[in-house]
This record gives structure tokens, C-alpha cells and sequence, in this order.
């Protein structure tokens, strides 16, 4: 990757979206995008600490009015954005019979809709260079079946049709890939879990995994950087599992 060049990542300021943004940030400037300015402020003082250079953004995903302001701020005081890691979400569980309306929309909006909204927001400066990388975040869960994640697995899944069409329609000059993380230690595995669940969902996760443990953020950042990169030149639309065999295919 050469000097210069800026990346966006979204949902920044903790879990993969921080092992991202340090990651990058030995190669290029970091734009923390998160709704979380606290957090968004921490990862950009470890990118700090460690020689980078990072901006933190407070930004919810799902409104327009704010990822408009964000895309005016990067514009104003940081420049083009060459590359972008869409990755904010949440998690809520749920069965399809007991899902709030509320819940089922504050999900596809911070999944679906924030995808799409950041993209749109990006994609101009791709386009104008004739070049650029979008990595985006979607899930195993995208194409397994597991109880008590409807909502979860309608986003991911969502988010993965958007990607092959983000990447259809912008080819040749801007590749778009989404990443399908199977179980990785991040605070969306705790959310919405007592100590005692958290404890007893790890060991389940990683006696089910051939690999035998959970995976870390830092190795879903590596395969982020690799999709971004000139490394992984001819692949677009498509979805890569860094999940320790959960699923295989």
C-alpha cells in the first residue's frame, strides 16, 4: 500500500474494527469511525503510541444526517479515502417469535443500513482515482443456521448480497469483499451475557471448534489487511471465513 493513503473503518473504537484500525495503522492514516467516541478516542491513542497517525469520528452508521457529517469532516480536515473496513454491528438475541420490532430494526439499520450508507459515502473518492478496497462485515452466520440469532443472521446475511452488488456494480477498479468471522473473543460475544453464560458459551464455542479455541480479533485483522491489499488483487464478491472450521465449504 502506498504513502498517503487514508482508510475508514467503521465501528473502530473496539473488537475487530480496533485490531483493524491498529493494523492498518502501521500502513496508513486511520479514519475510527464509532458511535463510541470514547472508545473511537482510545484506539486512536494506541495507533499513537505505536508511531501512527488516526482520527477519531463519532458516528452512528445508521443516520444519514451523521454519516454525511462524517464524510464532510474526513473531506475538510484528512482528504480522500482510499480503502474502508465497514465494520459496526451489534448483537441482540432472539427468537423469530419473541424478536421486538424495535430490536429487529436497530439491527438491519446498524447492519444493512449503515453498510450501505458508509459505502455510499466512500465509494466517490474510489471512484474518482479509478481504484480502492472495501472490506465489509458480515458472518458465518450469513449461511449456517443457529438458534436465537434471526435477526443477526437476516443482517449478515443482507450484508453479504449488498457486498456482491457493491462489488458487480464498481468493477474493475474497486474491489469488495466481506469477511464471515466464525466465534472471535470480542465484546459482541459477551453482549446481552451473564459471567456465568459468557464462561460456559466459551467452552461450548471452542469444543465445537476443529481448531479448539476462539479466534482473536487480531487474526480477523490480519485477513481484513490481506483483502485490502494488492495481495488479494483478484478477488472480489466474495465472503472469507476466518472461523477456525466452524464452517467449511
Amino acid at each position: 500500500m502506498s504513502a498517503g493513503e487514508n482508510i475508514l473503518v467503521t465501528g473502530g473504537g473496539s473488537g475487530i474494527g480496533r485490531a483493524v484500525s491498529i493494523r492498518m495503522g502501521e500502513q496508513m492514516t486511520v479514519i475510527v469511525a464509532d458511535w463510541n467516541e470514547e472508545g473511537a478516542n482510545k484506539t486512536v491513542a494506541e495507533i499513537a503510541k505505536a508511531g501512527g497517525t488516526a482520527h477519531a469520528v463519532k458516528t452512528d452508521v445508521s443516520d444519514s444526517a451523521s454519516v454525511m457529517d462524517m464524510k464532510d469532516r474526513i473531506a475538510k480536515d484528512i482528504g480522500h479515502v482510499s480503502k474502508a473496513f465497514l465494520g459496526a454491528g451489534i448483537f441482540i438475541r432472539g427468537v423469530v417469535g419473541q424478536i421486538p420490532e424495535e430490536d429487529w430494526d436497530r439491527m438491519i439499520d446498524i447492519h444493512v443500513k449503515g453498510t450501505f450508507l458508509c459505502a455510499q459515502a466512500v465509494l466517490p473518492d474510489m471512484v474518482a482515482e479509478g481504484r480502492g478496497a472495501i472490506v465489509t462485515m458480515s458472518s458465518d452466520f450469513a449461511v449456517m443456521a443457529v438458534p436465537g440469532a434471526a435477526a443477526y443472521m437476516a443482517a449478515k446475511s443482507a450484508i453479504y448480497s449488498l457486498t456482491k452488488a457493491i462489488a458487480l456494480e464498481f468493477a474493475p477498479g474497486i474491489r469488495v469483499n466481506a469477511l464471515g468471522p466464525g466465534p472471535i473473543d470480542t465484546p459482541i460475544l459477551k453482549s446481552n451475557r451473564t459471567t456465568e453464560e459468557y464462561e460456559k458459551a466459551l467452552g461450548t464455542l471452542a469444543d465445537s471448534l476443529p481448531i479448539g479455541r476462539l479466534g482473536q480479533p487480531e487474526e480477523v485483522a490480519a485477513v481484513a489487511d490481506f483483502l485490502l491489499s494488492d495481495r488479494a488483487s483478484y478477488l472480489t464478491g466474495q465472503i472469507v471465513h476466518p472461523n477456525g472450521g466452524q464452517l467449511m465449504w
